[in-house]
């Protein structure tokens, strides 16, 4: 470019300069913002495209957060249910200890009616356990039901706070953990009902055995039944191979004799308390002894235990993968966005060196001019 050598209205040297010195004071205010904020990226026009990405990137990150919450509040669920079931072992196997005790004919009629009624105080606590175990509202062994006269336990809970609940467990629309509740005193039919099949209902535990030994349990604590002197075996260990009680539904009692042999199961001894009937058609009736009922209840909290167990081991490893993705997805965020100062400050000391080098040249293309003068001088 042609630069006029001797004119004094249009100094294009100062022009230049100018653009120059701007150009140096634009890339330091730049480079001090980026130190200052420590971010790479603070408005649009510094990166368009990091910016978008940074943005996705940053959506993915709480989304994985909040679902990392998510599952560490369902782990928090489940070891509150588990940490009742394992209290519930324990007094299943204190009831266990006393059907044991019980099964000694030296005892007399009292000294049975004492340990029944020590096991009907455990058994009243395990079903209280079973209603009041919530975790924010939420009934995690399933809250059991009475009938209109208050004495059946129905077993099966309504659905809502009581379950199934769903986690979201990633950042994926479809990325959630669901936990069905499988009713701690259902029978099995009604457990696979609750749960339209899900979980570990179907066979693999005699679920309903809570409430097989219950009602064994609340019909013997009735005085006007208590074991007689002498037959304290048969209540508490005999199998059904000799003589069996029965309740018919119009509470009627009778003794029949079933031969432990046959494929016909005998019908299941039912009063629940005095005054009440309940038959639970899923239990087993071929188990008589209260030693066969506990060992099924303890079968079945242990089937609940692990049931929890499986699913906290899931959450875990869940737990582990969101905090690799989100620990990955920051460090994807902070190559796009993050300064890098190393550069920057190597970059400042560029710029304010062609500041000043920008302000010294202004200062000398703003005295180009007074050539004019010496000219002028001459004349």
């Amino acid at each position: 470019m042609g630069i006029p050598s001797s004119v004094l209205n249009t100094n294009i040297a100062s022009i230049i300069a100018q653009r120059n010195l701007a150009g140096a004071q634009e890339s330091l205010a730049t480079s001090v913002e980026r130190l200052s904020s420590g971010l790479r990226i603070n408005r649009a026009k510094d990166d368009a495209s990091g910016m978008a990405v940074a943005s996705v990137i940053k959506s993915q990150i709480s989304i994985a957060s909040r679902a990392h919450q998510n599952i560490n509040d369902a782990v928090s669920m489940i070891q509150t249910g588990e940490g009742a079931l394992q209290e519930g072992s324990a007094m299943l196997t204190r009831i266990k200890e006393l059907a044991t005790q019980g099964a000694n004919d030296s005892m007399s009629k009292d000294q049975y009616y004492f340990l029944i009624q020590e096991m009907k105080q455990l058994m009243e606590e395990l079903r209280n356990v079973a209603g009041r175990t919530t975790f924010n509202g939420n009934n995690l062994l399933g809250m059991f039901r009475f009938d209109q006269n208050g004495t059946d336990i129905l077993g099966t809970p309504t659905m809502g706070q009581n379950g199934p609940w769903q986690f979201l467990s990633g950042a994926g629309a479809s990325d959630y953990v669901r936990i069905d509740l499988i009713p701690i005193w259902a029978s099995r039919s009604e457990a696979v009902a609750a749960t339209n099949g899900v979980g570990y209902g179907e066979g693999a535990v005699k679920v309903g055995a809570l409430n097989a030994l219950y009602t064994r349990i609340a019909w013997l604590s009735n005085p006007d039944n208590a074991p007689p002197t002498g037959r304290g075996y048969d209540y508490f260990s005999k199998p059904p191979s000799e003589q069996v009680t029965t309740v018919d539904a119009n509470g009627n009692a009778r003794t029949a004799a079933v031969d432990a042999n046959s494929s016909t199961p005998a019908p299941t001894t039912a009063i629940i308390a005095p005054g009440g009937k309940y038959a639970d058609a899923a239990a087993s009736a071929r188990d008589y002894s209260l030693n066969a009922l506990v060992d099924d209840a303890i079968l079945q909290i242990n089937a609940h235990r692990s049931y929890f167990g499986a699913y906290a081991g899931r959450l875990e490893h869940n737990v582990s993968n969101l905090a690799a993705q989100t620990e990955n997805l920051t460090a994807a965020l902070s190559r796009v966005q993050d300064t890098d100062y190393g550069a920057e400050t190597a970059n400042l000391t560029r710029v304010q060196i062609l500041q000043q080098a920008a302000t010294a040249m202004l200062a000398q293309a703003n005295a180009m001019p007074n050539v004019i003068l010496g000219l002028l001088r001459q004349q």
